[in-house]
């Protein structure tokens, strides 16, 4: 009896890690999962957004001729 009580107290350190190491595993998935929500939210975003396609660029370019000709540098 006393031998089998000893088993039991050993094994039980390794049950524990195996339970921790198992619960950290699932915590790590349920917070990448949400990372990986929040940054194609934003990604949709931009999308949507203005800084999306050759319009945003011919803007600045056409907005940075006319400060230029302002200043009579070009």
């Amino acid at each position: 009896m006393k031998r089998k009580n000893q088993r039991n107290k050993r094994g039980s350190p390794l049950v524990e890690e195996g339970l921790l190491l198992g619960l950290s595993i699932v915590s790590l998935t349920v917070v990448l999962s949400i990372v990986v929500g929040l940054l194609s939210g934003v990604q949709n975003t931009f999308d949507l957004s203005i800084f999306n396609g050759q319009d945003f660029l011919d803007q600045i370019r056409q907005s940075l001729d006319q400060v230029l000709a302002f200043l009579r540098i070009v």
